[in-house]
This record gives structure tokens, C-alpha cells and sequence, in this order.
């Protein structure tokens, strides 16, 4: 039933989509700043301009580390974030002074970097086509690209998450439909201290720890009559472009957990009738 209630939040919602922070277009006269972070999964970026004595959100950019990138020093993640930033926003940057905002006191060096070697080196050499100060700001004050950087987009498929976890709204009670997941829920419940600490019961619904730091920290098991249904989405849907099993796995292990997994999409991919065709 649709009352006031619902009436008011669909114009409040309205009214969100047009007030700031929503973007602006790009002023190549404007004052040009870059804010970037890094934490120890991700790296993040915000374009921002002063136009009109206000603080203009032009862009936001975000994206999960490697595996190689996560052993990176704090001070070479924090060096890989500007970087990174810089040859996305290129188009925008290029031949124009602007300036990089960090909470990273080091790296105020990385332009001005005396007798570089290694990454650093060619990270200095990248910088040096452009016309960059690079400012430092504290934690406190810099929480837009540190909320990227700890919520990176790891490869633009949040629509595809979004999809599948619509079919699992209600996940604690399909995981219950499971036999398998239902024991193991209610021994959970009954046990004071689970002797499993890779698992834990949020809100009534059971997830396992995850120890890979490029996903999700807690990973919802999904019951066996869900599963099929997850990989159908994550590798047939338009924009999952039917990629080759272990790509669409990756994506299906950062969000999600089952026994044997793997094997689970492999063997949805090497019989997937599209795929054969091409």
C-alpha cells in the first residue's frame, strides 16, 4: 500500500538525485585537486574542482588490489593510488597544474624522488609529464577517497551482485531449506563458542570468513538450490559477457562460499552451449 510514508521518501529520494553531492562537468579553468588513498585491499580517488567557491565532485574511481599489490609497503600503495589515479583521470590532467591530496606525509617526496629505483622509479617518470603539488591533509578531513579505498569496485560488476543477491533476499531462511547448512546453523546456535571461527551467524544467516583480502571479509554460504542460479547469472547475464571459468569464478569467490566452488563454475562453463559456439 502506498501512503505518506512511501510518498515522502520517494520525493526525498527525488530530491537527493539533484542536490550536491551530485557531479559536475569538468571546467578546464577551474581550480583542480585529486584526493587519493590507499588501504590494504584497495585504492580509491576522487576529481574535484572549485568552481563557483564551492568544492565540485567531477569523478570517482576505485579498484581492489592484486595479489603482488597487497605486499606493497604502505608508502608504495599510497604512491600506487596517486599513479593509478592520475593515468585514469589523464584525459582530464593532462597539461593542466593540479593538485594531489593525501593523509600520507611520504608522499610528498614521490614527485621530487632523488636517485629512484625500481617501481618507484618508473612511477617517478610517469609524473613527470605533469604539473603536480602534492598536498597533505589528515585522516580526518580526506574520508572520500579513504571510503573508496576500503569499498573498491573490483572489476564494475556491482550491478551483477546486485542481480543475484535479489534472488537471495530471505538467505537465512533458503540456507535453512539446506540440510546440510541447517545443522550447521543450528549447532551455531546452540554451542555458547562455535569451535569454528571461520563461521558466524549475522541477523540469523550464516557466513564464512574470508582470509582472501581482495573480497569480502564475510562471504554468505549459499544452500545447494541457489547455486546453480548464481553461476547462471554471473556468467550468462549481459554483462557477465560469458567469460571463461576461472574469470567467473573470481568474481563468485569474492562474494560468495560453497563447498568445492571451483569445480561448481568450471564444470557450468565447459558445458555452457554459447560458449561452444563461439
Amino acid at each position: 500500500m502506498w501512503t505518506e510514508l512511501q510518498e515522502e521518501a520517494f520525493s526525498d529520494l527525488k530530491s537527493a538525485l539533484i542536490s550536491e553531492p551530485i557531479l559536475s562537468l569538468f571546467d578546464e579553468t577551474a581550480p583542480t585537486e585529486l584526493h587519493t588513498d590507499a588501504s590494504g585491499y584497495g585504492i580509491g580517488a576522487v576529481l574535484v574542482q572549485q568552481q563557483d567557491g564551492k568544492e565540485r565532485v567531477i569523478a570517482y574511481a576505485s579498484r581492489t588490489l592484486t595479489k603482488p599489490e597487497t605486499n606493497y609497503s604502505t608508502t608504495e600503495r599510497e604512491c600506487l593510488a596517486a599513479v593509478w589515479a592520475i593515468m585514469k583521470f589523464r584525459p582530464y590532467l593532462f597539461g593542466k597544474s593540479f593538485t594531489i591530496i593525501t593523509d600520507h606525509h611520504s608522499l610528498c617526496w614521490l614527485a621530487n624522488l632523488k636517485d629512484p629505483s625500481g617501481r618507484l622509479a618508473r612511477w617517478a617518470l610517469r609524473l613527470q609529464e605533469y604539473d603536480i603539488t602534492i598536498s597533505y591533509k589528515s585522516g580526518k578531513k580526506h574520508q572520500d577517497a579513504d571510503s573508496l579505498s576500503r569499498n573498491p569496485i573490483e572489476d564494475g560488476t556491482i550491478s551483477e551482485e546486485i542481480g543475484a543477491l535479489s534472488t537471495i533476499l530471505n538467505l537465512g531462511q533458503e540456507q535453512r531449506k539446506d540440510s546440510e547448512i541447517s545443522n550447521t546453523i543450528q549447532t551455531c546456535q546452540e554451542s555458547k563458542k562455535s569451535n569454528r571461527s571461520d563461521l558466524h551467524l549475522i541477523d540469523g544467516t550464516l557466513y564464512k570468513r574470508n582470509f582472501d583480502p581482495s573480497g569480502k571479509r564475510w562471504l554468505p554460504v549459499i544452500p545447494k538450490h541457489l547455486r546453480l542460479d548464481l553461476v547462471r547469472h554471473f556468467h550468462d547475464a549481459p554483462t557477465a559477457g560469458h567469460l571463461g571459468f576461472i574469470k567467473t569464478y573470481d568474481r563468485l569467490r569474492k562474494r560468495f562460499y560453497w563447498p568445492r566452488l571451483y569445480r561448481s563454475v568450471r564444470n557450468y562453463v565447459m558445458h555452457c552451449k554459447e560458449c561452444q559456439r563461439r
